[in-house]
């Protein structure tokens, strides 16, 4: 998977996780079909990207955070995912002190610290 097709790849699942967290919020409707696609969309890329890793600091932050969006707002959690997301949620913790200061740490922090309860990480 070339880098630019990764990025795109990281871009989607943002996206489409973002969309799923406002879905309903243009005309206050949430249709079934519609929640059920999108879903499995995120499901789909989740499962797609959840192998790779990013080729620079940033994009390893950001391949993690989308994952990280996509596992929040996934309704086909089984104990694969929570383990997988355990996974990225330690990938994470070991990427942030190499980021240098911007919006993506911040995302990515806040991310993990909600998280880490969970899964009881220090």
């Amino acid at each position: 998977m070339g880098n630019i097709l990764l990025q795109d790849k990281i871009d989607n699942l943002h996206n489409l996780a973002d969309s799923f967290l406002h879905i309903g919020s243009k005309n206050g409707y949430v249709y079934a079909d519609d929640l059920s696609l999108l879903n499995k969309e995120i499901h789909n890329q989740i499962n797609e990207l959840y192998p790779q890793r990013g080729k620079t600091v940033e994009q390893e932050a950001a391949l993690c955070l989308a994952l990280l969006m996509g596992y929040s707002v996934s309704l086909y959690a089984n104990s694969e995912d929570e383990l997988k997301k355990q996974a990225i949620l330690i990938r994470s913790w070991k990427i942030l002190p190499k980021l240098p200061p911007s919006f993506l740490k911040e995302q990515l922090l806040i991310f993990c610290n909600e998280l880490k309860h969970s899964f009881e990480i220090n």
